[in-house]
């Protein structure tokens, strides 16, 4: 299936993206959603995360000897769409020649590998930026590289669950947040970086290298906690924490669930009591003022989940109106059906290939007036790019 024209504020950029599993192609993924052309670069026997399920019907593992239409899971697709795909051994000498004449032609490079990988290689930075000045090298990495602050961390391997732990969230959390924010944050930041440097490229003529350590960017996730330490030297308490600022910001039962409650201000709390058909609770003394809330915390979610437990999620939103924040606990159904995810359109639709029905992918939240963004391309399966990407880019295909 012909993929549709690029559209975004990136659509005159190029990226070569030799990233796999996770923190790296949701970056590079971003900059895809955002209109760039992607290249991914993938070795023979493919990206591993292409084998993560669930699969559709006509599918079948990369290195399974049949055509089918597809040879990756939902996980890869999600985060490897906009993108073309290209198989290069970087082990092979005219492999490594052919990924370097590719850069000199591209304005963005990333990857996400261990530090001092891809300079072993003879693809490291400074060759990279011999060749092209004006090429912007980034990557995503554990503990990040020494060009910018040599960690003693630095030659570890590092996954989501050990990001999340060095950098304080399992504790401020009392176990791992989902869905892997310690590779889709450094991620973001990986891709906020890379059009930040594009700004200053276009200004200068310089291109950089740039790097994001999984472990700094769950600190700077927690920017709050990090300063609350700053002021006081001491650290919160472990586990999540009830009731520290506001109340009620909290998670309260339904007859069908749960729904967060959240009162910022007096007129909320006089809106949530109006709902709750309990006026009394405008003026007694253990809630009339969020301090007082706060003393008493156990008697008013008491007071809260007893009407909450009479309802169900919508009875309660209709009863609020609006009036206060207010947030069904939602699964990925009930995110499907939501009237809000149609008018923002944040559901696209594709065809994978083969004998696959459509798939359905989560939109670019980020909606410009003057240069929309599309989902252009379906997930590649391996390799399928390859000759059409080298023919594009004037490049000799490597004969061995």
């Amino acid at each position: 299936m012909k993929p549709l024209e690029r559209q975004g504020p990136l659509s005159d950029i190029t990226v070569i993206d030799c990233t796999r599993a996770l923190a790296g192609p949701y970056g590079a993924g971003l900059l895809g959603d955002l209109g760039a052309k992607v290249i991914k670069v993938e070795p023979p026997w493919g990206d591993g995360y292409r084998n993560t399920p669930p699969f559709l019907p006509d599918h079948a593992a990369p290195y399974e000897d049949r055509e089918a239409g597809t040879d990756f899971g939902a996980p890869f697709a999600a985060v490897n769409r906009n993108k073309r795909s290209i198989v290069l051994d970087l082990k092979k000498a005219s492999h490594k020649a052919a990924l370097l004449a590719l850069c000199d032609k591209a304005d963005v490079f990333v990857e996400n590998m261990r530090a001092g990988v891809m300079d072993d290689l003879g693809l490291g930075y400074e060759i990279m930026a011999e060749r092209n000045p004006g090429i912007i090298y980034a990557c995503v990495r554990g503990f990040g590289d020494p060009r910018t602050g040599s960690s003693p961390y630095v030659d570890w391997p590092c996954l989501d669950a050990a990001a999340q732990s060095f950098g304080g969230l399992v504790y401020a959390n009392d176990g791992l947040v989902t869905p892997a924010i310690a590779d889709i944050f450094p991620g973001t930041l990986m891709a906020l970086g890379v059009v930040s440097a594009i700004h200053h490229a276009r200004r200068t003529g310089e291109g950089q290298f740039l790097d994001v350590s999984m472990y700094d960017a769950m600190m700077a996730f927690q920017k709050s906690a990090v300063a609350q330490y700053g002021f006081t030297r001491k650290p919160n308490p472990p586990g999540l924490q009830r009731a520290m600022t506001l109340y009620p910001f909290d998670l309260f039962p339904t007859k069908d669930g749960r729904i967060a409650l959240a009162v910022a201000q007096p007129h909320h709390w006089d809106l949530l009591c109006a709902a709750m058909d309990r006026a009394d609770m405008m003026t007694d003394a253990r809630c009339v003022s969020n301090a007082e809330r706060l003393k008493n915390v156990d008697w008013v979610e008491d007071q809260i989940s007893g009407w909450t437990r009479s309802h169900t999620r919508a009875e309660i939103m209709a009863k609020l109106d609006g009036g206060i924040p207010v947030g069904p606990v939602q699964n990925m159904a009930d995110i499907y059906a939501d009237s809000h995810v149609e008018a923002r359109r944040m559901l696209e639709s594709i065809h994978p290939g083969g004998d696959n029905p459509d798939i359905q992918l989560a939109a670019n939240p980020i909606k410009f007036t003057s240069s929309p963004t599309n989902l252009h391309q379906a997930p590649p399966k391996l390799g399928a790019h390859t000759e059409e990407v080298f023919a594009e880019f004037g490049v000799d295909l490597p004969i061995d």
